[in-house]
């Protein structure tokens, strides 16, 4: 994997060799056949690969529905803001992906995708488009932003109330449901799901069969230590409401091999650590990516850094999601996020100079743009870090 203190080494000296030994072609001489590297087609169902490699502008509102609570990663979010438009690139990968959607037989097991790829490549990006796609498709969205957070980030973890042996995210839990119902919003009142079971979690505090999942989702919001446990009931609800023929749900997560890491920063009493395995949240979403219901699709992604250091040694599927997670993934299509070809990189300078993010000269010229490949080796994250000072 790449290492990315090595890299930015690498960077600085050829910096500095520049400078001194590289005499780059003036402005005027600069490339005159612009890339296209826009397109005005803003509904992921009808990107193509006529739009390969090429930004899409994804609507304000659309962003406020879709990412308010997660979903994009940070430096990019940052980024976004500061360019004043989030745009996406159409990549090959996601293209495909979004194809095998389109033809899914939803009658059938659902079928789950994994995206793997170095850490950087874009793997997030592709699932912020893949949740574009599944919202303007009617799906009803169950998206995990990131799950290493669960077991490195938590601002506090408990005992569980409902589950003995288990543990709980009680504020975690509140803020997925928030987010489920973000994005969810316009869609989800309009379905008319209703719970299946009834639910007791106090002597006075019943869902009762027939109650409307909002029921239960408002439940979690406001008492959260049964925020978790309503989690749980809710996607149990929702495959069964899938299998039923009253909604097709898309499951999106985004590292999904954090699941089965043998590490975890929550400890009990004893300071014996709890593992992932041992969340209500991690047995919740583990049962909604089996393929024992129907009228959905699952996609993930599996990334190194999901993993603590010493696991990190390859991003291929089988080694970030060991035995377990193979298992319980397999059969599943593996997508690989490769760096940008030669297309998609020309696209990303124009696209930095376009929005005068990448104000240096020297990128219009070919020379230029040649060191910029070089240096960053096409590395999406590599190359938006590189050109950040200019």
């Amino acid at each position: 994997m790449i290492r990315y203190g090595r890299v930015f080494d690498v960077v600085r000296s050829l910096r500095r060799f520049s400078s001194v030994a590289t005499d780059f072609v003036p402005v005027s001489e600069s490339l005159t056949d612009a890339v296209i590297f826009r397109t005005s087609e803003t509904n992921p169902a009808n990107h193509s690969k006529d739009q390969d490699g090429r930004f899409y502008r994804v609507p304000d509102s659309i962003k406020k529905q879709l990412f308010t609570h997660g979903g994009l990663p940070k430096e990019y979010n940052i980024l976004s803001e500061t360019l004043n438009e989030l745009c996406i690139m159409v990549r090959k990968p996601t293209v495909e992906l979004i194809d095998y959607l389109k033809k899914t037989n939803f009658d059938a097991p659902v079928p789950r995708y994994v995206l793997y790829g170095n850490t950087g490549t874009g793997k997030s990006l592709s699932l912020a488009h893949i949740l574009h796609y599944g919202s303007n498709a009617g799906f009803v969205l169950v998206h995990v932003p990131w799950v290493p957070n669960w077991f490195r980030k938590f601002k506090e973890v408990a005992p569980s109330v409902m589950n003995p042996n288990k543990y709980d995210h009680p504020i975690e839990a509140v803020e997925w449901l928030r987010h489920f119902v973000t994005q969810n919003g316009p869609l989800f009142p309009n379905l008319g799901l209703k719970t299946t079971s009834t639910y007791t979690w106090s002597k006075r505090e019943i869902t009762a069969e027939g109650a409307p999942l909002s029921e239960l989702i408002d439940l979690g919001l406001n008492r959260a230590k049964y925020a978790t446990s309503c989690i749980a009931a809710l996607l149990d609800e929702l495959k069964k409401a899938a299998v039923n023929n009253q909604c097709r749900v898309l499951v999106v997560i985004d590292g999904f091999n954090s699941f089965f890491s043998p590490r975890s920063r929550a400890t009990r009493e004893d300071k014996s650590v709890v593992l992932p395995s041992d969340f209500v949240v991690t047995e919740a979403f583990l049962s909604i990516t089996k393929n024992d219901w129907n009228n959905g699709a699952v996609v993930v992604s599996v990334d190194p850094v999901a993993h603590p250091n010493e696991l990190r040694e390859s991003y291929l599927p089988r080694y970030q999601l060991g035995k377990q997670g193979f298992e319980h993934l397999d059969p599943f299509v593996p997508i690989e996020m490769p760096n940008y070809n030669e297309k998609e990189f020309r696209s990303q300078i124009d696209y930095y100079i376009e929005r005068k993010w990448l104000q240096q000269p020297k990128a219009h010229t070919e020379k230029g743009r040649t060191e910029l490949s070089f240096t960053s080796g096409n590395h999406p994250y590599s190359l938006m870090r590189l050109v950040a000072p200019y």
